[in-house]
């Protein structure tokens, strides 16, 4: 049914998807104009970029020895992210066309920049297609730049100035982006590049490796608490105006909050009752975070208007609670044929034509996220 590997975690799984979900109930709350949960939609995706790291380093750990490996890894990844990312960019496509009546501007470019996550490099926000994408390219850029980074991972002697420097350098770039006189919404664009989540990814790599190092036997209860104490401290955290959430002490908080609850959820034993919730959580991760939008904007484009003469946000109460109800359980229906019937299949056929040992293809579970994927 899953593409179960001995080396998947399933507490990452279990967290991997409640923050899917969280960075889809942000969405649908706020374009419904019900709720501004920043660090729901903020934070969400940075989980994706700690736990994406985590995953790889967990897996990968001594298995890119040449050039060889490494062009395989990145084939993997592009495999792994591209079939369903390339599907929802061209019903996205179709979604503007039919409601702008004309095709996006500059299309051969874009569709070559989805295509290769190429747009990672420069400006995410402006040229991936899907909503969310941006995550994807810059994701991808650090894909590029992993096994870089293993090596880095053998000693605290190597690691802790790489994280440390990778830090600073985010700090600053949210200083002088989101922290700015010209606030966050005019920033925004500058803000979402490589460098302002580069020490997430590699913070989570360094979890990993220590997860492979040690394996976690912390009980169930343990995990419980944790992502309750996340999902409490981000509701008490959100601020008023977007933006507000990376800044000053609850931006360090958030920060250190993230690593805390990858490292977490890693140490988490997840005994029979739970291991298919979790597991079902980790499927339908990429697939909640690339096809919500769709479904939201597919309804509210096509359907709604011919059944109100309001916008959705100006619907009632019952209303927005029947759309977000419904969008939420057709996502996540998407989401799990998605994986169990067009992604893993792809994955599996992947693996057979880069002619990889199935020892070395251990399940990667991520967001790629939202970084989202797995």
């Amino acid at each position: 049914m899953r593409d179960d590997k001995p080396d998947r975690v399933l507490g990452w799984d279990m967290l991997r998807g409640l923050c899917a979900l969280a960075v889809a109930v942000y969405h649908l709350l706020y374009w419904q104009d019900v709720a501004a949960l920043h660090t729901l939609g903020s934070y969400g995706v940075y989980l994706f970029f700690v736990l994406s790291g985590a995953s790889l380093a967990y897996n990968y750990q001594g298995k890119l020895a040449d050039a060889g490996d490494a062009w395989r890894f990145l084939a993997t990844r592009w495999l792994r992210l591209a079939p369903l990312f390339l599907l929802a960019c061209l019903l996205f496509l179709a979604l503007l066309a039919w409601r702008n009546g004309q095709w996006a501007d500059r299309l051969p470019l874009r569709l070559a920049l989805n295509a290769s996550f190429g747009f990672g490099v420069y400006d995410p926000v402006l040229w991936a297609l899907p909503v969310g994408g941006w995550s994807l390219g810059i994701e991808f850029v650090y894909y590029l730049a992993f096994p870089l980074l293993l090596p880095l991972l053998a000693r605290r002697t190597r690691w802790l100035p790489v994280f440390a420097a990778l830090a600073v350098m985010q700090w600053f770039w949210i200083q002088r982006t989101a922290g700015s006189a010209d606030g966050y919404s005019a920033s925004a664009v500058a803000y979402h590049q490589v460098p302002a989540f580069a020490a997430y990814f590699f913070g989570g790599c360094v979890i990993g490796a220590a997860r492979r190092a040690r394996g976690g036997q912390w009980p169930a209860w343990a995990g419980m608490a944790c992502w309750l104490a996340v999902a409490l401290l981000l509701l008490a955290l959100n601020p008023a105006a977007a933006g507000d959430e990376l800044l000053g002490a609850r931006g360090a908080g958030l920060f250190a909050a993230c690593f805390a609850a990858v490292y977490a959820s890693g140490q988490v034993r997840i005994g029979e009752r739970l291991a298919p919730l979790a597991g079902w959580l980790g499927d339908i991760t990429y697939g909640c975070y690339l096809l919500h939008p769709l479904f939201f904007f597919g309804f509210t484009w096509m359907v709604w208007p011919r059944l109100s003469d309001v916008g959705i946000a100006q619907a009632g109460a019952m209303v927005h609670a029947l759309v977000f109800a419904a969008v939420l359980a057709a996502t996540c229906a998407a989401a799990a044929a998605s994986e169990r019937w067009f992604e893993a299949p792809l994955r599996r056929r992947g693996r057979r034509w880069l002619g990889r040992r199935p020892a070395a293809a251990a399940s990667v579970a991520h967001i790629d996220a939202a970084s989202i994927s797995s």
